[in-house]
């Protein structure tokens, strides 16, 4: 019987297995084996949606959909930023998902999001427990946020490149365009380095105000809203809005005198009818985020575990 390509690979790998003491299998290798493709798998397989109650259940799929999402975007960094969303217990005490420190955005579920206290105690650990926890730096800034503003059910962080280089100009972000109206006030933040530090909290809920929109100069950008689906289609209008002022820069040639800016009146009135008065017949980002599951359910709908 000729050999063919797989039966060379696999008897290759066998004998380079029993030649090995601790059975190794390339197949499975990671740097860290309890990270391994595998290992992990498993874990993103198992569902707690039904031992939690079902408002949370809900709250932890809508943001499993916006990690997703944002892999699918391109506007996460690697397993960097994060997409936080508040859950109020039943005692009235408030906690909010966070993402494991260690998955792709792209393998989050909603069973894996970690549930997180005010001051950082881990209340549900999801299923990947301990092999991850969180990301200090996402818990300093979404939890001063999330602290600060009871009207805040959801906060989205992202270092995208457009965002992150209007947020590195001295202009800072231009009502430029329509998709530009539709963001509305934002606020803007000094860079410290790397947010690690939690006295940093006290300046940063200070100069977002009362704003859903903080460029974090020399960071990043983020959005708080209402709800997962505003957070989420804030920052998508918000990402439209800074890609189109960094093509009309590179056309001016770097001069913000040959931008045409749109006159006030109109910015006001498109942030009026796009926002305030609902455009789209429902709450602000619903229909835009039912959309966008309905094409991760098309694709891949492992997000709902």
């Amino acid at each position: 019987m000729p050999k063919t390509l797989s039966t060379t690979v696999a008897t290759k790998v066998n004998t380079y297995r029993h030649a090995s003491t601790t059975s190794f299998d390339p197949r499975s290798y990671a740097p860290d084996e309890r990270m391994s493709s595998d290992n992990v798998k498993a874990l993103l397989r198992r569902s707690i949606l039904n031992e939690v109650p079902v408002k949370e259940a809900k709250t932890r799929i809508e943001l499993a959909a916006c990690y997703r999402l944002f892999e699918l975007a391109g506007w996460n960094e690697n397993i960097y930023n994060h997409l936080t969303a508040k859950v109020v217990e039943p005692d009235g005490s408030e906690s909010f998902l966070i993402n494991p420190f260690g998955l792709k955005y792209g393998e989050i579920t909603a069973s894996s999001l970690i549930k997180v206290s005010g001051d950082g105690k881990i209340k549900n650990e999801g299923t990947t427990g301990d092999l991850f926890g969180i990301n200090d730096a996402g818990f300093v800034i979404h939890s001063a946020i999330h602290r600060a503003r009871p009207d805040v059910a959801s906060v989205m962080h992202c270092h995208e490149p457009s965002a992150t280089g209007v947020a590195s100009t001295k202009q800072g972000y231009l009502e430029l365009a329509q998709t530009s109206h539709q963001v509305g006030p934002v606020a803007y933040h000094d860079y410290h380095g790397i947010v690690v530090d939690r006295g940093e909290q006290k300046s940063l809920v200070e100069d977002m105000s009362d704003k859903k929109v903080l460029f974090l100069r020399n960071h990043g950008v983020l959005t708080a809203a209402e709800s997962v689906s505003a957070a989420w289609y804030l920052m998508y209008q918000l990402l439209q809005a800074t890609a189109i002022q960094s093509h009309a820069s590179a056309c001016a040639l770097g001069s913000e005198n040959n931008l045409n800016m749109p006159p006030a009146k109109a910015v006001e009135k498109t942030f009026d009818v796009m926002q305030k008065k609902g455009f789209s017949g429902a709450p602000y980002g619903v229909k835009e985020l039912c959309a966008y599951m309905r094409g991760l359910d098309a694709l891949d709908p492992s997000y709902r575990i």
